[in-house]
């Protein structure tokens, strides 16, 4: 991955979007820490083996939470997909490519969630450059 800091308006890494949506999902107490390196465990195993890129496992899992409907999950892989070098352009064709197969109803949520993330993104983005001044 690419080294520099990381500021406010920059997308977060799918290691950075777990441990963040376990922090506010947690497990029952008494198998949380069991649950949370189950979790890293298998994660990382799928997310780094060889054979598909990251960005290419983004476009996948972009997919695949938008066929699911799953707004949570979809906003942070659509935040990763950025972090693993996808561009918007991609994410969105990815989307529409999903409504021949979902429906388009489901594809405009996706769409319209995507923009979300896009839009904030570009929100914290101007703040950091408008603090400078």
């Amino acid at each position: 991955m690419a080294g520099g800091a990381k500021g406010a308006g920059d997308p977060r890494s799918i290691e950075e979007a777990s441990q963040d949506f376990l922090a506010r999902n947690p497990a029952p107490r008494e198998i949380e820490a069991d649950w949370n390196e189950w979790i890293d465990r298998n994660g990382s195993a799928v997310w780094d083996r060889p054979g598909l890129t990251r960005a290419q496992r983004s476009l996948s899992t972009i997919s695949i939470m938008s066929v699911l409907r799953d707004e949570h999950t979809l906003r942070v892989h659509v935040e990763a997909g950025l972090s693993n070098g996808l561009s918007r352009q991609q994410i969105a064709e990815v989307i529409m490519h999903t409504a021949v197969y979902a429906g388009v109803p489901q594809a405009l949520r996706s769409m319209r969630i995507a923009r979300e993330v896009f839009d904030r993104l570009d929100e914290e983005a101007s703040t950091i450059v408008g603090s400078g001044d």
